[in-house]
């Protein structure tokens, strides 16, 4: 009898440290591009980080099924888009002053990202945000896109059509009619 308690539990803690594992695994690896990703849309690093840190907890609580997914990065992905895009919403209700200090602190994270392009960016609604960030400057293929914004991929062309339009008013440019 001990032997099988002892052998079951044993077999609890190699489990667990494989899921342990796993995690630990998936988490290195797209951390950083989450943050990133919320940080475009939300334009303020600590917020990015704090969404981030919040959407991985999540995953953490439900990793024993979400493990089971094809991706479980797009879905720890698609939780922080969608807290990203609720904080970029109440943050668009707060006043300039709050806004404009943290841009000292993320002004180095743009290093890779027109300064220009980022202004402009920040002028869309927080959904089109999303949308220009996840399809152009992270490459995305649009119905992964809609799926982690949480919209049809049509509707998704429709946020990124009328996106590149307001950049292009912003930033004094033409169109073409080719999304993509």
């Amino acid at each position: 009898m001990t032997d099988f308690v002892q052998s079951r539990s044993t077999g609890e803690t190699t489990n667990r440290a494989l899921l342990h594992d796993e995690f630990q695994t998936l988490f290195e690896a797209a951390y950083g591009p989450v943050v990133r990703t919320v940080w475009l849309v939300t334009h303020d690093w600590a917020v990015a980080e704090e969404v981030a840190q919040e959407s991985f907890v999540e995953l953490f609580r439900r990793w024993s099924r979400v493990r089971t997914y094809d991706r479980p990065d797009l879905w720890v992905r698609r939780v922080a888009i969608r807290k990203a895009q609720r904080e970029a919403a109440r943050a668009g209700r707060r006043t300039l002053l709050e806004r404009s200090s943290a841009e000292a602190a993320v002004q180095s994270a743009t290093e890779e990202t027109d300064p220009a392009l980022v202004s402009a960016i920040r002028l869309l609604s927080p959904r089109q945000r999303a949308v220009v960030v996840l399809f152009y400057l992270e490459d995305r293929p649009m119905a992964e896109v809609a799926d982690l914004v949480g919209c049809s991929p049509s509707t998704g062309f429709v946020h990124l059509h009328r996106a590149r339009h307001r950049l292009a008013e912003i930033l004094g440019e033409e169109v073409d009619g080719h999304v993509g």
